[in-house]
């Protein structure tokens, strides 16, 4: 039977699941409430050195020199530059424009230009300061708009532009669908920079070894990719680095792009001194030097008949990079595909500009430039319903895709389309048309109430037609205990407890007699812990591998009950012949039988995901494998004096296939609406010549557990996807992504104002 066929078959009894679609509680969660569960800082080392960066105090300039003497003369103090790197001080992730310490130049204020290290962290912090850098300064450039348009301040002078990067989708003729349009809405938007705060800043430990190599412990979202780079610094081969993720204090994407630098910058200190080496990001390293959410200025128009059906749109996007390209050039092409939103759209131009200026780098965010494009494509959804004379919810419906839809790129969407469904359903239980009404007629009072809607999709697996895999190891014991082997990283999203589900669910074995192994190089290259690809992606190689080793039970079970494999049933534990569960073997009977017939009871399972092509020139193709889709109500209340928005209560809708486990769903929805309330109302970084006016938690203002509105429970409609485990599709980063528009709507409903 093919991985299909057994997923079609299991889908199909979807109502008798024994642990999938449950609530199984988290397997890590004992460790972290008792604090069992141990972070990078505590994992101590004798004779470790602490390790402090020496940061660039300009935005851009030529290094002339490095002088260690001064901090040399503390005592036992260590200073290493570029110059001191064995392998090759490059960590560009797209493009190979990134050193690991700053050679030649500086880019912006706070790259890391040197590391001191000392046994005393104390003493490390004061060696750091008496480091000596004499710069030439350069003129320096900070708006991409500018900067796009310049060529006497070059970030990069040896790419002759500050253009890193162009995108595009060329789709039917726009012309001729403005001219078809009764209504066009033209408008700029603009989003700022968003810090990921994380509770645990960018940590790693590195531990020299007696062969030349080094084993990593760091606070990472990819254990592969940082045993790469660290290897590529250090001119070793991958073999000799080893990487573990221990327990993660939060990612959101930023870890993916930091961990490896980080990593690489420990073990380059480990590997020079031969003892053991902890860097650690203080809060404001972690505000100056590490990526941020990519700040974006979008020109959007739209056309639409009478009737509010979509006939064109021409978008232009300019992304922020920073100094360095890092993932933007995937952000970028992510945003550029979904610039149109879950809508049908027979006309697009979308052109995108990934722009270099002499700010901190941009890269990994939770919805990956996706929040940005569709804060303006549903801001714009709502200004066409209003000059149409059409409420939000009914332009919405007449115009989301649907199976048979084709998406802004021509992909074919020929199945696991579930938002129209899921819009449908939050528009009647949260009463928006009703509210919408009742609010926009308000004339009086202070203080005035608003809704608001916004929708979102977003393609699962990696971007721009990366190749993406799936990997896991699953290794039975003889008295029945399960552990599974996979790269990918619990980061606070619930993977690993996911993971455990479908083991159980696929092997019949009880939940709690398996144990996941994950985040660390010695386990399969499963790629990285982002892109909602975690649990769902991240989860089919679980699948293969435990779907083997259920054959191989079936034909163990079938002869020692005397009746045929596809007879067998394995549930909670106990093998019978389905119909006769009187009649059973229990669980570690049969994997003790199974070792002593001579059954293999390991195995590894990989899949490759089917990617069709894509026409990068115009932009047309097959853009992801699949799509889930999110939409967001949201109450708000609005004083018309001071201006504070105060975010009542938010009604989620999730078609994100097949729910594995709906309390981490509900987890990742909460704390995703929460992390683009806050990107949407209150978390703003502040630049004066590049330098970050407010790197610390005081100045820098996130939402508290006081500003949280009620979330509902979250509508879920199952368009299950024919490649995910039991159907499931991701949702990480599903609900941050509409939650800013659909505040921003809520606002202009309640103050008659679009911001």
């Amino acid at each position: 039977m093919s991985a299909a066929e057994y997923l079609l078959k299991e889908i199909e009894r979807a109502e008798e699941f024994l642990v999938v679609g449950k609530g199984v509680r988290r397997i890590d969660a004992l460790d972290k409430v008792t604090g069992r569960a141990r972070f990078v800082e505590d994992f101590e080392f004798k004779d470790t050195l602490y390790v402090r960066l020496v940061k660039s105090p300009i935005p851009h300039g030529r290094i002339l020199s490095v002088k260690p003497e001064k901090a040399l003369e503390l005592g036992p103090v260590w200073v290493f530059t570029a110059a001191d790197i064995p392998g090759e001080n490059q960590v560009g992730y797209a493009l190979p424009d990134q050193p690991l310490l700053a050679e030649g130049k500086v880019r912006f204020v706070g790259e890391p230009v040197a590391l001191v290290a000392s046994p005393d962290p104390d003493l490390s912090e004061r060696a750091a300061e008496l480091v000596e850098v004499e710069y030439e300064e350069l003129p320096a450039i900070f708006d991409p708009l500018e900067a796009m348009e310049r060529t006497d301040v070059l970030v990069h002078e040896e790419r002759g532009t500050n253009i890193a990067e162009t995108t595009r989708v060329r789709k039917g003729d726009v012309e001729k669908g403005f001219e078809e349009s009764d209504v066009v809405v033209e408008n700029t938007y603009r989003t700022g920079h968003q810090e990921h705060a994380c509770m645990e800043t960018e940590a790693a430990v590195a531990i020299p070894d007696t062969q030349g190599g080094v084993t990593v412990i760091a606070s990472i979202q990819y254990p592969h990719l940082c045993q790469r780079i660290t290897a590529r610094v250090l001119g070793i081969p991958h073999s000799m680095v080893r990487v573990v993720q221990p327990y993660v204090g939060g990612g959101f994407g930023g870890k993916d792009d930091m961990g490896p630098l980080v990593s690489a910058m420990a073990a380059l200190v480990a590997k020079k001194t031969n003892r053991p080496a902890m860097l650690v990001y203080t809060r404001e390293d972690s505000f100056t030097s590490t990526c941020k959410r990519d700040p974006a200025v979008i020109w959007y128009k739209s056309g639409a008949t009478a009737d509010g059906k979509l006939k064109a749109i021409e978008v232009k996007i300019v992304l922020d990079a920073g100094a360095y390209a890092n993932r933007g050039p995937y952000v970028l092409w992510r945003a550029t595909m979904h610039a149109g939103g879950p809508y049908e759209i027979p006309n697009a131009k979308v052109d995108g500009f990934l722009v270099y200026t002499n700010k901190v780098f941009e890269g990994s965010f939770r919805g990956f430039g996706n929040p940005q494009v569709q804060f303006a494509a549903e801001s714009q959804m709502d200004e066409l319903a209003e000059k149409l004379g059409m409420d939000p919810l009914e332009i919405r419906l007449k115009n989301l895709l649907r199976p048979g839809s084709r998406t802004i790129t021509d992909q074919l969407l020929e199945s696991s389309v579930g938002i129209y469904e899921a819009v449908k359903l939050l528009g009647e239980k949260s009463g928006f048309r009703e509210k919408w009404q009742k609010y926009r007629e308000q004339k009086s009072g202070r203080v005035r109430r608003g809704i608001g809607i916004a929708c979102g999709y977003h393609g699962i697996s990696t971007s721009r037609g990366v190749p993406d895999w799936s990997n896991a190891t699953i290794i039975l014991s003889r008295d029945g205990s399960v552990v599974v082997e996979t790269g990918i990283c619990e980061i606070g999203q619930g993977s690993w407890t996911a993971h455990a589900q479908i083991a159980a669910e696929v092997l019949g074995a009880p939940v709690e007699f398996v144990k996941v192994k994950g985040g660390t190089s010695d386990a399969p290259d499963t790629g990285a812990t982002h892109a909602s690809r975690g649990s769902s992606i991240g989860g089919i190689g679980v699948y293969m591998a435990a779907k083997k080793i259920r054959e191989r039970l079936n034909e163990v079970a079938a002869r020692l009950l005397g009746c045929s494999p596809d007879e067998v049933e394995i549930r909670d534990g106990k093998a019978y012949v389905r119909g006769n569960p009187e009649n059973y073997i229990e669980w570690e009977e049969l994997v003790d039988a199974a070792y002593r017939m001579g059954y293999e009871m390991s195995a590894t399972g990989y899949f490759f995901l089917p990617k069709g092509t894509f026409d990068m020139e115009r932009g047309l193709g097959y853009a992801y494998p699949a799509f889930s889709y999110i939409a967001n109500v949201a109450e708000v209340e609005v004083d018309l004096e001071t201006g504070k928005v105060r975010v009542l209560r938010v009604w989620p809708a999730l078609a994100a296939g097949k729910i594995l486990n709906p309390v981490l769903v509900e987890g990742q929805v909460e704390g995703a609406i929460v992390q683009g309330m806050g990107y949407c109302l209150c978390e703003e970084l502040k630049f004066d010549d590049g330098k970050i006016l407010n790197p610390n938690f005081t100045d820098y203002l996130l939402p508290t557990a006081l500003d949280v509105p009620e979330v509902e429970k979250p509508i879920y409609v199952e368009d299950l996807y024919e490649y995910g485990p039991f159907g499931a599709k991701g949702v990480g980063e599903m609900a941050l992504i509409p939650t800013p528009a659909a505040i921003i709507n809520a606002v202009k409903n309640a103050t008659g104002v679009r911001v």
